[in-house]
């Protein structure tokens, strides 16, 4: 499968799109995430500190009320970009999701927030 296959099955547009992410390391196993995003057409900045980017883009979309669970998680090197394949769940409900960028942690962050898109009827709820 192509990425554009996979991006069109596995990554719906939705909700929430990333439109920027940036990871910096603190004390330990911390990072500080910044991230800009669209929320319903409106463009957000946000930030936290978190054991790993992976673990701050998921209580940054729990903050926003659409937190999914990580089943599973796979990394694929596609050329000059990583791909990031998750399974999630959110109240009782699983899905694929699909995330492509030139670093894993980004590449799962979208995944995440498509997973989000698929399994949040919206954001708040």
């Amino acid at each position: 499968m192509t990425a554009e296959i996979l991006t069109g099955a596995f990554a719906p547009q939705g909700a929430i799109a990333l439109r920027q992410m940036h990871v910096e390391p603190e004390t330990g196993d911390t990072v500080r995430c910044r991230v800009g995003l669209i929320i319903d057409q409106q463009p957000v900045d946000l930030e936290t500190s978190a054991p790993g980017a992976i673990g701050a883009m998921s209580e940054l979309l729990y903050g926003l009320g659409a937190g999914v669970e990580i089943v599973s998680l796979h990394h694929q090197n596609d050329g000059a970009y990583i791909a990031a394949y998750l399974r999630c769940r959110r109240d009782g409900r699983t899905c694929w999701a699909y995330g492509r960028a030139h670093t894993g942690d980004e590449a799962t962050a979208r995944a995440l927030i498509s997973a989000a898109n698929q399994l949040t009827d919206r954001v708040g709820d």
